[in-house]
């Protein structure tokens, strides 16, 4: 495993990282898909030799469901912490900066703490630097945290808004999770295997006719982007990650985002494509949660939906 790559190569392609990493990988002279496919195959690369050399296997099953078991107690246990400020937002603001400063402290040190405390070589996205994360010392195991996806929901009293969690093992998904304490809705993934809400399999619909009863999630200010003649209904409930949780068990048939970064997409992402669906640019090309690491905001939109079924809906909006 270890003679993959000879050093060159991995010294270029870890050098291929970091300026992607930086902003300054392309120049034009690579299409914006190859770029990808490039970052992909560092990705996958730099773990595989990684492993190899330091004689480390990846999480077995027994593992796998105790960490899984683990982090779905300390998302039930914030989210407890949550419902004790839910809906008690400055009802003169739309943005209660305290509220939710204070719920973001509150999630973050709880889930956190225990992760840290509890397993070694673990690390979090939020706190580390583009050159750490492109660099040889980044931990194995990155979680992306997000503390409060739908805010505004969870000041304003509304019920879809959650904890939202995403294990990567270098740069490759594990696992994802997103809670709803309003709902008691407990979605988990095991990358690329299989979904399941509240510990009951979920998948996509299977056979997502579009008429005048299909369903497709849509950011807040979808209206001022695209004109649209799809006959079903549109409904934003505020939340990406509900959203995909939304589409993953069949509840929807489709979600449409956009200016969204990693965290809002990371663990919807992995419970999504583990129920059988797939996100994709509206352009058709595939999207890789992976090559945004760097935290660049996705201000081109996003269709999620099952695999093989974009361009159905895609023909149904127009950009403005």
């Amino acid at each position: 495993m270890a003679s993959l790559l000879a050093s060159g190569e991995l010294t270029l392609l870890r050098r291929v990282r970091r300026s992607a990493m930086t902003k300054k990988a392309w120049d034009g002279s690579l299409p914006i898909q190859q770029s990808n496919l490039v970052i992909k195959c560092e990705q996958h690369y730099r773990r595989e030799i990684y492993m190899a050399r330091n004689n480390l296997q990846s999480l077995n099953e027994r593992e796998l469901r105790t960490l899984k078991e683990f982090v779905e107690n300390t998302l039930r246990k914030s989210g407890v912490s949550l419902m004790e400020m839910y809906g008690k937002g400055n009802k003169r603001t739309k943005f209660d900066d305290e509220l939710v400063t204070e719920a973001d402290n509150i999630v973050w040190t709880t889930i956190s703490s225990k992760i840290l405390s509890s397993f070694e070589g673990h690390g979090f996205l939020r706190e580390l630097s583009e050159e750490d994360i492109s660099g040889d010392d980044c931990p194995r195991f990155l979680w992306i945290l997000d503390t409060l996806d739908g805010v505004a929901s969870f000041q304003a009293g509304m019920p879809v808004w959650g904890i939202s969690a995403a294990l990567f093992e270098l740069f490759w998904p594990v696992l994802g999770f997103l809670y709803l304490p309003v709902t008691g809705e407990l979605y988990s993934a095991y990358a690329g295997r299989e979904a399941l809400l509240n510990d009951v399999p979920i998948r996509v619909r299977e056979d997502p006719t579009i008429d005048n009863e299909s369903l497709v999630l849509v950011y807040s200010r979808f209206h001022k982007d695209f004109v649209s003649d799809f006959p079903g209904k549109l409904r934003n409930f505020g939340s990406s990650a509900g959203h995909l949780a939304y589409v993953a068990r069949g509840g929807a048939d489709a979600c449409i985002l956009k200016n969204v970064n990693i965290q809002d997409l990371a663990a919807g992402s992995i419970i999504l494509e583990a129920a059988g669906g797939q996100i994709k640019f509206f352009d058709g090309s595939d999207f890789h949660v992976g090559d945004y690491f760097d935290g660049r905001r996705i201000d081109q939109p996003l269709i999620a939906a099952p695999k093989d079924t974009h361009e159905s809906f895609v023909k149904h909006f127009k950009k403005k």
